[in-house]
């Protein structure tokens, strides 16, 4: 990405975005497609399964689901994403010598966008991953992913570390930049399980946007990879196997840091020392990244992965029909 360090940050962000989206995509507000997944019939399907089980109103119920919703859904919006891009554009000519970038699997990622939903499945080494795939999708012009985001996991903002949701400013900027907002502990919470699944297929299935996660669901402290989960991978896959997609990708990234922002961090956090507050103040004395340098960064986009091809001949899609979409 040298030829964008040596350009005007300002004409970057400013510039025409001309991304290509999915042929079949369905072209809806972040609102239309909440509204899509209170009005689902797998939605109401469980919540008259909770009345039933519980003997709870179905009115009130409706109600939880919609306000669950507010607290989870991403607000994708080009202006904040431009806003984003330049604020990142200072920050990463900042602390990073150079990002390198394999042009010809962006290529690759440019035509799977087109074709089918799309999956992005990075690995998980620093709180900035997100805000690196999101710079890269905007500078190569290619559809900006909404984002799977625990609500304790992160927030990163341009120059900090770690600050908590709860700065609503904060979060906010997020939530138009593409993240939507997942609880760390669910638990056995029926209805927050059904709001959430069905958000994200809505998402997949009328290819609002690529969605990216990290299925190791943790940061890794160790910087090795960690043990897969599965939950959100399963609801990725899930209008696949119910007919509802012909296929859907999935595209692997590894991205790799000389140095991770979050080093000292790291190093506490595997001496036992326990990880510090999330305040506005740790998140303005985090400020202090930006007189380092953490040396190069390297971003890698794989062949994307035919999840047809994949289990053709391996699995028995009918037995997912059974359940109400």
């Amino acid at each position: 990405m040298e030829e964008r360090r040596r350009s005007s940050d300002f004409s970057h962000a400013f510039r025409t975005f001309t991304p290509q989206p999915y042929r079949g995509a369905t072209p809806i507000s972040a609102a239309a497609l909440n509204r899509m997944v209170l009005e689902s019939q797998y939605l109401s399907y469980i919540i008259q399964e909770i009345v039933d089980e519980c003997d709870e109103p179905r009115e009130a119920l409706l109600e939880e689901a919609s306000a669950l919703l507010d607290e989870m859904s991403q607000n994708l919006q080009l202006g904040f994403i431009r806003l984003l891009g330049f604020a990142l554009s200072k920050v990463f000519k900042s602390v990073f010598s150079s990002i390198h970038v394999n042009e010809d699997g962006l290529t690759r990622l440019q035509q799977a966008i087109q074709e089918y939903p799309v999956i992005l499945m990075p690995n998980h080494r620093s709180y900035v991953d997100f805000l690196v795939l999101s710079y890269i999708m905007f500078t190569y012009d290619l559809s900006i992913p909404v984002i799977a985001a625990g609500i304790r996991k992160y927030l990163l903002i341009f120059n900090a570390i770690v600050a908590l949701m709860a700065m609503k400013l904060i979060g906010e900027i997020f939530r138009r930049s593409g993240a939507f907002f997942i609880r760390r502990a669910i638990g056995s919470d029926k209805l927050y399980w059904a709001v959430l699944s069905e958000y994200v297929r809505t998402i997949v299935r009328t290819g609002y946007a690529p969605l990216e996660f990290y299925v190791e669901g943790l940061r890794s402290r160790t910087l090795k990879s960690l043990t897969p989960k599965l939950g959100m991978m399963h609801m990725v896959l899930e209008p696949f196997f119910k007919g509802e997609v012909f296929d859907i990708s999935l595209v692997p990234i590894s991205i790799s840091y000389e140095r991770v922002l979050e080093e000292s961090l790291l190093a506490h956090e595997l001496l036992g020392v326990p990880k510090p507050k999330e305040t506005t103040g740790a998140l303005l004395k985090a400020r202090t990244v930006l007189k380092e340098d953490y040396g190069c960064m390297h971003v890698c986009f794989g062949n994307p992965v035919s999840v047809r091809d994949l289990v053709k001949g391996k699995i028995n899609r009918r037995q997912y029909n059974l359940v109400p979409r």
